[in-house]
């Protein structure tokens, strides 16, 4: 039956000269059974409404997609060109205010960026079409940027900042979420809602850090992983604190409050020691010493996301982060120099 209907809307779409097509390649026993109920001498708006009844779509024209030409019709999900076009300009904005971020403003492209989809999203001109679809777009861009950031990670630079620079991290990290907590509080705010504003000071969006410090060549120097161990470190802190709300609601059981903190610590320390330490010396004699040289970076590649794919999930159902379990994943291949120069 399927079969037919692709077949049925392949004549549809053929529109004029159909007839004679079928009538020229179809055998008499399969051009009966298109026939059946149908008069292929009529009017040509008939035959296709006939092809389309076929295919999926209703006649009078409807050819699946929609009254509008967008939607989700029997053969895929369509849009519409004003919606094409409408990304169109949304990408061509973000250039440009990119461009005049960096050459006039001379700040990063990604404050010019930013600004862009702030006035042409939802919050302002409500321009761009189907924003869930750029906001998708938007996390797997940052899933890859937290992946090249712990491809970037220099053991031997995290080496020469030694406990200072891990104790600087933490600080840093802790001192903002004080800070809001503290101003949430004289402000009047309930212990709930307090909490909550000191975790949005919390983080250090990495993906931002990343770009802004690959910008500005500074990503592999002390104080460029300085900024990439704090920003690990402080979003682990704030992903704890937000965990605990829940135990703010109701009656909370101690797994519920301890399982996000053993979690998120078990993973940065046990997670990060196997991926730095364990991880590549198993690759290493089991696979990679039987692949050929020309193609170790692509073996790598492969298993680094396949590494990925495990680690999200065992992450995010862990209550931590999948973006810490992103973060190892490229940190096991930290030494790599093949993916490196991918």
């Amino acid at each position: 039956r399927m079969a037919t209907r692709v077949e049925a809307a392949l004549w549809s779409m053929m529109g004029h000269g159909a007839r004679q097509l079928k009538r020229l390649f179809l055998n008499p026993a399969e051009d009966d059974m298109y026939d059946h109920n149908f008069d292929y001498n009529g009017p040509l708006e008939e035959e296709e409404d006939y092809y389309r009844s076929l295919a999926g779509g209703d006649a009078k024209g409807d050819d699946g997609h929609g009254d509008d030409g967008g939607g989700h019709g029997e053969f895929g999900v369509h849009i519409t060109y004003e919606d094409l076009y409408a990304a169109m300009i949304f990408f061509t904005a973000i250039y440009v205010a990119g461009v005049f971020a960096s050459r006039v403003l001379k700040m990063p492209s990604l404050v010019g960026e930013i600004f862009a989809g702030i006035i042409l999203g939802p919050p302002l001109a409500d321009y761009i079409p189907n924003p869930e679809a750029f906001v998708l777009l938007g996390e797997i861009g940052l899933i890859l940027l937290v992946l090249e950031a712990g491809i970037d990670i220099d053991l031997s630079t995290l080496s020469l900042i030694g406990t200072r620079g891990i104790i600087i991290a933490i600080i840093g990290s802790i001192a903002p979420i004080a800070i809001a907590l503290a101003i949430a509080f004289a402000l009047g705010f309930d212990t709930k809602a307090s909490i909550a504003a000191g975790a949005t000071f919390g983080p250090t969006s990495l993906g931002i850090a990343m770009n802004i410090l690959r910008q500005g060549k500074i990503v592999n120097t002390p104080v460029g992983q300085l900024i990439v161990s704090a920003a690990v470190i402080d979003d682990m802190i704030a992903l704890i604190i937000l965990s605990q709300l829940s135990a703010l609601e109701g009656d909370a059981t101690v797994a519920q409050i301890v399982a996000p903190i053993v979690s998120a610590l078990g993973f940065l320390i046990v997670g990060g020691y196997i991926a730095v330490f364990i991880f590549p010396k198993l690759i290493n004699a089991t696979i990679m010493k039987k692949v050929p040289q020309e193609q170790k970076g692509k073996a790598e590649m492969i298993i680094m996301f396949a590494l990925i794919l495990a680690l999200m999930p065992a992450t995010y159902y862990a209550k931590a982060s999948f973006l810490m379990g992103v973060f190892i994943a490229g940190l096991a291949f930290c030494r790599s120099h093949d993916l490196h120069r991918k």
